[in-house]
């Protein structure tokens, strides 16, 4: 098979795959909408933070799916009797002014996604500013390299695919994924340290919301991480079917951090007074006294939490989390 031709495959399973998680992240932001429309109390600002920032990704997302959708249209339907064919146009037209929107947009939702990353890493592990400095050190770096990457691939000529881009760019995406892949980890162990005490707390069966393995790995945007470790690869390879994890992931990037604010929104998510509480929990364990000097006692972390189920905690209502 040509290398044309692989592009080719991979390129239309891409787009395919992208069509499916559009419409998931569509389903997602308007139950994400729903939800903050039922929002009570004083959460004016959070409201509007979180539906300013979960219309910008779906907006960014719609950007690219629109113009991979046009490209592959022009490659196939209208320009396919041109001379030379999908070769040629793919030679002469992959640095086209909305195949660089395109990559732009894509970049951008990389870094809303991982800026959310980095802040619920840095809440989850009890608002910790030294747990945070490498993967922000990274972001930063990776920002540089974006930059470049997308002038060079703006270019006439430029391939996104192929040339300087991919000596810019495998940098770039390497350690953006690899500060994905530590901060997926760090929340990992955090989370699963945490939900001992909770379990204690809540019992097995009402703490499940905050202690399943689903929890896990939507507060740590696993999948996004594992799907960047399948692009990183082909790509640093130079291999044409990198195109066809590339645009899965881009549509993670819109996924992950989407389903975590809808988990925030409706109450799911761990935040600062769940972490408060563990902290709590933990010391009482090991003074085996109870802990009332300004910090919250044991029997207030069904509270805190939220959970209704217990007959214990009756009358408790969910209330929407922070970020």
């Amino acid at each position: 098979m040509s290398a044309i031709s692989v592009f080719e495959h991979s390129y239309y399973i891409g787009n395919y795959m992208s069509g499916i998680l559009y419409g998931v992240a569509l389903v997602i932001y308007f139950m994400t909408m729903k939800a903050l429309s039922t929002m009570r109390g004083n959460t004016t600002g959070k409201r509007r933070f979180f539906a300013i920032y979960s219309t910008l990704l779906i907006l960014l997302l719609t950007v690219d799916i629109s113009c991979n959708a046009v490209w592959g249209e022009q490659m196939w339907i209208t320009f396919r009797d041109t001379p030379g064919g999908v070769p040629v146009f793919v030679e002469t037209q992959v640095s086209v002014w909305y195949q660089t929107l395109s990559s732009t947009s894509v970049v951008a939702l990389i870094f809303l996604g991982d800026a959310l990353l980095i802040h619920r890493l840095f809440l989850i592990w009890g608002s910790s500013y030294l747990v945070i400095v490498v993967p922000m050190l990274a972001y930063l770096t990776a920002f540089s390299l974006a930059i470049i990457v997308l002038v060079v691939v703006g270019k006439p000529g430029g391939n996104f695919f192929g040339g300087k881009a991919i000596n810019f760019g495998t940098p770039y995406y390497a350690i953006t994924i690899s500060m994905n892949i530590l901060i997926t980890l760090l929340i990992c162990l955090r989370l699963r340290y945490q939900s001992k005490s909770v379990r204690r707390a809540l019992g097995k069966d009402d703490a499940k919301i905050y202690t399943s393995v689903s929890t896990m790995l939507i507060e740590s945007a696993a999948p996004y991480t594992l799907v960047g470790i399948m692009f990183l690869i082909p790509y640093a390879r130079g291999s044409q079917i990198a195109i066809s994890f590339g645009q899965v992931w881009a549509k993670l990037t819109c996924l992950s951090p989407q389903l975590i604010v809808l988990r925030v929104v409706t109450g799911k998510a761990w935040k600062s007074d769940i972490v408060k509480q563990e902290t709590s929990l933990m010391a009482f364990d090991n003074d085996k006294t109870p802990i009332t000097s300004g910090i919250y006692s044991l029997s207030s972390c069904g509270t805190m939490l939220g959970s209704s189920s217990n007959d214990q905690w009756n009358g408790v209502k969910k209330v929407p989390t922070e970020l």
